[in-house]
């Protein structure tokens, strides 16, 4: 038996539920989070792992084979802003306190061109940080037409969690 109420949700139709609203506050685990990471590994991608922490603050670790270089270790620590608000701001960014080398920055600035081709679209890394477009992202995992009906989309970190805040009007 076909869902055609999913299907609806899921094309974005949601003329059905036209007064729908929908407040909603998602714990995810960081195990959780990182049992997905894992999906990404390959020959390259040895290891991805975050750790979540207080006031926005995640580590990512991360082991690659770069070429020349051999394995590359780094834990680097950043600072979590944005997420979807009302004012029309789709642009989730993480800012690099630490844990980049002098030269890392230079590789990922002489290489931005080359990085770009194999980040997914609406991600964009420079030396300063990684911004994501959550519009562009959504759209691109088959949720766009939702995009206008979210209101709010508020990530935080809590030791261990990440808090997804939202709300869906329609």
């Amino acid at each position: 038996m076909r869902n055609i109420i999913k299907e609806k949700i899921e094309q974005g139709d949601l003329s059905h539920f036209s007064g729908a609203d929908i407040p909603m506050d998602i714990p995810i685990s960081q195990a959780l989070l990182n049992e997905q990471l894992s999906q990404l590994y390959n020959d390259t991608l040895q290891e991805l792992t975050l750790s979540l922490h207080g006031q926005n603050i995640l580590y990512l670790n991360l082991a690659a084979k770069v070429p020349v270089a051999g394995l590359i270790r780094r834990r680097i620590k950043m600072k979590m802003e944005g997420g979807i608000d009302a004012s029309g701001n789709t642009t989730l960014s993480f800012h690099f306190i630490d844990g980049l080398k002098l030269l890392d920055k230079q590789l990922i600035n002489f290489f931005r061109k080359k990085i770009a081709e194999v980040l997914p679209d609406g991600v964009h890394l420079s030396k300063e940080g990684c911004t994501v477009d959550l519009r562009i992202m959504m759209a691109a995992s088959g949720y766009g037409p939702l995009v206008p009906a979210v209101q709010l989309l508020s990530p935080s970190t809590e030791t261990g969690r990440l808090r997804l805040r939202m709300h869906i009007r329609a």
